[in-house]
């Protein structure tokens, strides 16, 4: 994988897909492939680096049956109007075409109101704790722990 100094920056790669599944969702976005643990089929999710919070889509939500969490409960300002929902601690992983998959978590916003099929991987609270490196020509995503 990718090294800086000498010393392994990243350990996994993965191919990225570089718009939406949805016809709506064709403008060029990194979507990355991730899985979560009680469910068989994998997801792309998309990078988000300017996102306060990762967002978890409700279906993925009732799936993974997370709780709502009145205690943890937070508010987001969207392009889809304001939002409420909670803050939930999620564990996943980020899946390797090539090398090693890195098992992580993140802290994601989770709405009702949030629309089905769209998962961000936001900066704070996942991103930040991760090293990431991306080719966009080969459309390579690379990722290691921090």
């Amino acid at each position: 994988m990718l090294r800086l100094r000498s010393l392994a920056f990243t350990t996994g790669r993965s191919r990225f897909l570089d718009h939406g599944r949805e016809p709506a969702n064709r403008t060029a976005k990194v979507h990355v492939k991730i899985a979560f643990s009680g469910m068989d089929e994998a997801v792309f999710a998309q990078l988000d680096t300017g996102a306060a919070w990762s967002v978890l889509s409700p279906d993925i939500a009732r799936k993974l049956a997370l709780p709502a969490d009145p205690e943890n409960q937070a508010i987001m300002n969207t392009w889809l109007g304001r939002k409420v929902g909670s803050l939930v601690r999620v564990p996943f992983t980020f899946l390797a075409d090539e090398g090693e998959e890195l098992a992580t978590e993140g802290i994601f916003f989770v709405s009702p109101d949030w629309p089905e099929g769209l998962s961000f991987l936001g900066y704070s609270g996942l991103l930040d704790s991760i090293r990431i490196a991306l080719d966009p020509q080969a459309n390579d995503f690379y990722f290691g722990p921090g």
